[in-house]
Parts: structure tokens; sequence; C-alpha cells
């Protein structure tokens, strides 16, 4: 019954309202997804807010049910599908659904497939009341290509699908560095501080792994995140008020969390770094590690450092840590909390820590972003702290943006890296994109003074396009009479260009003008005298 069902997808997967009745359709007959990515699938109801979505792959081997609740009464519930099920034996493909309102819950499932991700082919989609039923069809296809590119943008510029072509994966980025680098002859880009860059890592199959939180931005993250491993874990707390901290207490039995990290045999030795990252970069400008008078340790996975002065973390800052413990045997997500104490206040942050496959990697199952400056050969204490990461399902492309305003000048790379731990039905890539960071610079390069008053000034920039700087003209006429002060607020061109139109009340030539250009405060190009 099944087959002849779905061997009708076409006709059958009419939206609801063609039907009488309570009814449920697809909004789209047929759906594309790369393998180990999510798929979107899109109900209609109508006279219902229940429907059931059955996912058969073409050959029975897998199979999945689910509930889907329209809990907002629009009549459409749209459906997150993950064909990444995880390597372990009781994980399960993960269904969600994209309205916050709305509920989708998997009911049923078996699978006889044996990679952590689905097999490629056709899925048969039936969606169901209790009198009426559609079908549609998911093809997962295989990923394709992978690459990489980096471009510079101002700040606040929306994602959009990336127009610049891919480079291919070579070598050496760094001298002494092991990393590849995607292209050894495309030119590096070069960031002005403050703008964004962005770095895309063309790599299909990667969505569904990464999905949901990352354990490289988690409270505490394992560097080896595998059952009972001895291992450095990396914890990473913001307070959201200055802290004078006189201690710090790291708690793994938080919520009742059991069994907790092995914490009770900790000891000065154990501890690799301790201090406070001051700009947002990763790594701690200020050390610590001098200020600790006592450890105190528990059974129970508490830990507690006492200092022999007060320890100032202002709001903005990071407090790094780095210490060598034992993992629980144990798999998943615990929760965590760490507590700073101050002398007039205290401050505690609630997190996780997630062992297991799932959390090798700063993106987790096997997948490693890194980010790495010519300056220090060690990567920052917290890898992730100056990149915001997402992945575009509909280009296949992970996004990495870094944000150049917690940088200093100099030379950087972020690396892409799938390692020994990830599942070997993921996508093997080694990916490495370069690019420069320099102080914010402009040059006026034209000008010109018309008889009519008119001075057309022109100017470039290394500052990325989209953003905005004021052009000022300082004009004094020569026997010290009139003067006048004008700005133009200029938009950065595409070509690296800015330009204004000043209008004088008196010529030009009688006047002595000088130009400068100003990003918000600061002066980056001028006085430049123009006459």
């Amino acid at each position: 019954m099944t087959i002849l069902l779905v061997s009708a997808a076409t006709a059958l997967a009419a939206p609801a309202t063609a039907q009488s009745g309570p009814a449920v359709g697809f909004s789209d007959a047929e759906t594309t997804t790369t393998q180990g990515d999510i798929a979107t699938i899109n109900l209609q109801l109508r006279d219902t807010d229940e429907a059931l979505l059955r996912v058969h792959s073409a050959d029975q081997q897998y199979r999945a049910t689910v509930r889907a609740q329209d809990g907002d009464n629009d009549g459409t519930v749209s459906i997150r599908f993950n064909t990444f099920r995880g390597p372990g034996e009781g994980d399960t493909a993960e269904f969600t659904a994209v309205d916050g309102d709305d509920s989708a819950d998997l009911i049923a499932e078996s699978s006889e497939q044996p990679g952590a991700v689905l097999d490629t082919g056709r899925y048969n989609l039936i969606a169901s009341t209790a009198t009426t039923s559609v079908a549609a069809v998911l093809f997962l296809e295989p990923p394709g290509e992978v690459g990489s590119n980096t471009s510079v943008v101002a700040p606040e510029t929306p994602l959009s699908a990336s127009t610049a072509s891919m480079n291919e994966s070579t070598t050496g980025v760094f001298e002494g560095s092991n990393t590849s680098t995607s292209s050894t002859t495309t030119q590096v880009p070069t960031a002005a501080t403050g703008d964004h860059v962005r770095t895309r890592f063309s790599v299909g199959g990667l969505g569904g792994a990464i999905e949901g939180s990352l354990p490289g931005k988690n409270l505490i993250s394992p560097e080896d995140s595998s059952p009972s491993a001895r291992t450095s874990h990396t914890m990473q707390t913001s307070p959201n008020q200055s802290i004078t901290m006189r201690s710090l207490t790291i708690d793994y039995g938080a919520e009742e969390s059991t069994p907790p990290a092995a914490v009770y045999r900790l000891t000065r030795g154990d501890i690799n770094t301790l201090g406070v990252d001051e700009t947002g970069d990763g790594s701690v400008d200020r050390s610590v590690s001098a200020a600790i008078q006592n450890i105190q340790t528990s059974t129970d996975g508490q830990v507690t450092l006492s200092f022999d002065r007060s320890i100032t973390v202002s709001e903005n800052d990071t407090l790094l840590a780095v210490y060598k413990v034992r993992n629980p045997e144990t798999s998943g997500s615990q929760d965590v909390a760490v507590t700073l104490t101050g002398e007039k206040a205290t401050y505690q942050e609630l997190g996780t820590v997630l062992y297991g496959t799932a959390g090798q990697g700063t993106l987790g199952y096997g997948i490693d972003l890194q980010f790495e400056s010519s300056a220090d050969k060690s990567p920052p204490t917290a890898p992730l702290s100056a990149l915001n990461v997402t992945y575009e399902s509909d280009a296949n492309e992970l996004v990495a943006n870094t944000d150049t305003s917690v940088l200093t000048t100099g030379e950087y790379a972020v690396r892409l890296q799938t390692k020994d731990s990830a599942p070997a039905d993921l996508p093997q890539v080694d990916l490495t994109e370069r690019f420069n960071v320099a102080t914010p610079d402009a040059e006026v390069t034209n000008y010109s003074i018309s008889e009519t008053s008119q001075l057309s000034v022109t100017a470039s920039t290394n500052l990325a396009p989209e953003n905005t700087v004021i052009i000022r003209a300082d004009g004094q006429e020569a026997d010290g009479g009139i003067s006048q002060v004008q700005n133009c607020v200029a938009t950065v061109q595409s070509d690296g260009t800015i330009s204004c139109e000043f209008d004088f009340s008196e010529s030009g030539s009688d006047y002595k003008i000088d130009v400068l250009v100003r990003q918000n405060d600061t002066i980056i190009a001028g006085p430049t005298r123009v006459n």
C-alpha cells in the first residue's frame, strides 16, 4: 500500500485547500537536500491542527514517523529534518519545527542504514490525517566539491550568497606552520581594523553535524571529549557586571550531574592557563595564575581557587582557564556552573560540557575550526571568540565571520578541518584561508575647484565597501577673512573610492582649503592642502 501511495507523489502533493474537510498537503512535491544537511519539509493543514509525517527510504531501510502540531493555527507547519543521525547505536534523526509555536515530535524510527548520515537517494514522504493522505519526495544528494574564499565586508553587512570563486587547498599558511591554505596564488585580502572578514567554506554535508550549540562555545570544552580521557578543559565566562574576584568555583556537579569530571586531584601544576581576555580575541591579555593562593577540591566535581589579591574582571572581559582533569565515563551533555565570588558581588554562569564524539572539535563530531595568528603559532585559548559561525544549507557553506575590531594588525588564518575522530561519512576536508588586518587609511587622490566655487574631492581607502566616512573641507580666505567648514558623509564604493562635492560662498581660488577624512572620531587621511 505504501509503495502505491508514494508512486503518485506529484499528483497527491497538492495543497490542503484543494481538498474537502480536514486535510493536509505539502508545499513542494519534491525537495532536494545534500546528504548530512537539514531538509525543510513544509506542511499545509486545513480544518485540523495535527498531522502525521512518515519518512520512508525507497529501499525501506529507513523509516520514521513524526507528529506535527500547528500551535499557532496559521495552517502551516515547517519541519527541519536533520539527515545526520550520529555515529551511536542509539542516535536518531532530529525533527524540529521551524516556528517555536509549532511542534514536531519523533514517534518512531527504525534504520538498517549503517552510517552516521542517511544514505543518498529517494525518501518517500507521506503526510496524513485521520481521513486524508498525501505524498511527496525527498532526494538526498552526495556532497559536491569543496573549496573556500574570503572577502572583507563592512560591519552589519547581512549574509548573502557568495559570488566569488572558491579556492582549492594547497600548502603552507605561516612559516613553521603545518596547516594548509586554500591558495598560494590568490591575493590575500586585507581588512581595515573594524571591518569584518567573511570566510566561506564550501563544504556540503556538515550542516546536520554542527546543528545546535558548538562545543567550542560552551562554558567548558574538553580538548579530547572521549569518556575517561585525561585531557585539558577550557573554561570561558564573561560576567554581565564588573567583578572584583577573590575566588573562582567550577562545579561539574551542577544540577546534580553524575558522574562529574574527576577534579578532586587537581593541583596547581594542572592549571596551564588562568587569565583575562580584555579584547575579545580569545587570548589571555592579563595572567592571574600567580595570584592563586589555595585550591580546594571535592569528589562531587567541584573545585575552588582562592586568590591572594582582588582580581578585576570587567563587564566586557572574559575569564579564561585551561586545566587538566579526567572526563567521566559518560557521553552527552552535562550541566556545569562557574561562580566568580567578589568582595561586593557574585556572578554565576550556568552552562554545559559535552562528552563523547559529539564534543570532539570546536564545532562537534570531529569538525574543528581554528583561528591562528602569524605572530603566535599557538591558537587562542578560546579559538571561536572572534568568530561568528553559521551554516547556510541552501549554499552548502560554513561561514566564519571575524570581527577585526578585537584583533591587532597582522596576518591571520582560519582553518576548517575534519579530524580522525569525525565519522567517516562526513566530508573529509582541510581548508585554510588567510587575511591581513591593517590600520584604517585613506588618501586624497584627486580634487578640482571650479570657477563656480565647486570643490570636488575623491579619495581612496582600505575600508570595506558600504562603510561611511566624513570628508571635511576647511576653507580660509587668504587675507584671514571669511572661513568655512563643511562636512560631507561619503559611502565607500566597491572600488574603494569615496567622493564629495563642496560649495563655497566665494571662488575656491581665494581660499586656502584643507581636506581630511574621518571615520568615527579617528582621522584616517589629511589634513591635505588642495589649493
